[in-house]
C-alpha cells in the first residue's frame, strides 16, 4: 500500500513533478516540426507553441484520483498498483488531446462554438472565486479549517470542549513558510490586494 506520511515518497513525487515540468517546459518552448506532417496532413504541424509558457502540475485531479484509487483499494488492488492504472489512464486521455490538435479549427469551432466556450470559461473562473479569497485571506486550508474552531458548529462536527477547546470567533492560524497569521490579518489581505493592483497596472501598461 501507499504510505502518504511517507517524507521519501513525498520527495520523490515532488521532485518528478518538478522535473516533468521542467521538461514539458523545454519542449513547449523548442517548436520542433514534425517530419512529412506538410505530406500527411496538408500543413505543417509542431511540437510545442514556441512560446514562453511555465508547463506545470496541478491539484485538480487530486479528488479524482483519491475517488478512484480508493475504489480500487476497497477491491483489494494494492494501492501502488492503483496509482498506476491512474497514471496510465492520465497517459491514454492525453492522446485524445494530441488527436484534437490535428483536427482542423474550423471542425474544433463547430464542435466549441464561442458561446459554449465564454460560458464555460466564465463558470470555471466564478468557480474558483471562493478559492481566490480564501487564497486571499491566508490560504484554502486554513480557510476551510477555521469552521472546524467555531464554537457554533461544535456540536454538529462532535469535538470535545475539554479535549478540544474550541474559540468563539474563528482564529485559525496560518502558516506560510516562517510566516504565522490569523486567517484574514490585514498583512495577507494587504498583500493580495498589492498583488492585484500590480495586476491591474501591468494590464494598463
Amino acid at each position: 500500500t501507499i504510505d502518504f506520511a511517507n517524507v521519501e515518497l513525498q520527495q520523490y513525487a515532488i521532485s518528478a513533478a518538478l522535473i516533468t515540468s521542467g521538461l514539458c517546459t523545454l519542449v513547449n518552448l523548442a517548436h520542433w516540426e514534425i517530419p512529412l506532417s506538410k505530406k500527411l496532413f496538408g500543413k505543417r504541424l509542431y511540437i510545442g507553441s514556441g512560446l514562453l509558457s511555465v508547463m506545470g502540475t496541478s491539484f485538480t485531479f487530486l479528488p479524482i484520483f483519491e475517488i478512484a484509487i480508493g475504489q480500487m483499494m476497497d477491491n483489494d488492488i494494492d494501492g501502488t498498483v492503483a496509482y498506476g492504472k491512474m497514471l496510465g489512464t492520465s497517459m491514454v486521455c492525453a492522446i485524445l488531446e494530441l488527436c484534437f490538435s490535428l483536427v482542423p479549427g474550423k471542425f474544433i469551432n463547430r464542435m466549441f462554438p464561442p458561446v459554449v466556450c465564454a460560458v464555460t470559461v466564465t463558470l470555471i473562473g466564478v468557480a474558483l472565486t471562493g478559492t481566490g479569497m480564501k487564497y486571499w485571506g491566508g490560504g484554502v486550508v486554513c480557510g476551510d479549517m477555521i469552521w472546524k474552531e467555531h464554537s457554533q458548529v461544535v456540536d454538529l462536527v462532535g469535538f470535545d470542549r475539554e479535549v478540544y477547546p474550541v474559540s468563539a470567533l474563528p482564529s485559525a492560524i496560518c502558516e506560510n513558510g516562517k510566516v504565522k497569521l490569523p486567517y484574514g490579518s490585514a498583512e495577507y489581505v494587504g498583500l493580495g490586494f498589492a498583488v492585484l493592483c500590480f495586476l491591474v497596472l501591468i494590464e494598463l501598461l
